[in-house]
């Protein structure tokens, strides 16, 4: 049976048609950019990409729909992989040198969001009450000290002119211990999620990108 993909002209749209058929499900889109991007997965691979057919449907766009992201699943917290809806104001502000101090986020690469909606589809329940994000609380300076130290790596990677200060000694910030309790009072709850994907997968949620990979895939969305 196909999947039905709705509205996926963002990054996790794309990411989760790229994810079904990377399983080798069928999927239903209307658009035509999905099957330019995956050219070569469609020729090697069982899995189909149609314009017509009936099947379990996910929708981006607030259209009805068995699983509606935003209604039925809420994705907070996502890195996208260009400037799109999902984009982060703290990261549209940092990137053009504007000062912005956010609110602690539980930041979430659109990879491990795709993987995940992917499997949660290919089930065919109609779920509700799930919340995804990230498992671990960034404050805002360190989500800045990462942003801006990967965007100045790249800005002197295409000028070929590295400073030895960019490309050296950069523990990841913000690796203190935190009380589990605070955490546990400003994160959504992800129990739902986990348990839905553990009768799944057997591994529950376990988002697996990095924060600096995520980062870094945006960056080169957004530079181009």
């Amino acid at each position: 049976m196909a999947i039905v993909v709705r509205g996926a002209t963002c990054s996790l749209g794309e990411a989760v048609v790229d994810k079904l058929l990377s399983m080798d499900i069928d999927v239903v889109v209307t658009e035509d950019s999905h099957r330019d991007r995956n050219e070569t997965l469609l020729k090697y691979s069982q899995a189909k990409l149609l314009s017509h057919a009936e099947g379990y449907s996910i929708s981006f766009d607030g259209s009805k729909a068995d699983l509606v992201i935003g209604e039925n699943l809420i994705v907070h917290d996502l890195i996208p992989t260009r400037n799109d809806r999902w984009m982060p104001d703290e990261f549209k502000n940092w990137s053009t040198g504007k000062v912005y101090v956010g609110k602690p986020r539980y930041w979430l690469s659109v990879i491990d969001a795709a993987n995940a909606i992917a499997h949660l589809a290919n089930t065919g329940i109609h779920y509700s009450g799930l919340h995804m994000c990230g498992r671990r609380e960034w404050l805002s300076e360190d989500t800045q000290a990462e942003f801006e130290m990967l965007w100045d790596r790249t800005s002197q990677g295409q000028s070929g002119e590295f400073t030895a200060q960019t490309l050296f000694g950069h523990e990841i910030a913000g690796m203190e211990a935190k009380p589990i309790q605070v955490e546990a009072n400003t994160r959504p709850d992800l129990q739902p999620l986990h348990n839905a994907l553990l009768e799944i997968t057997g591994d529950g949620w376990r988002p697996l990108v990095p924060l600096r990979t995520a980062i870094m895939t945006m960056i080169a969305g957004i530079i181009g």
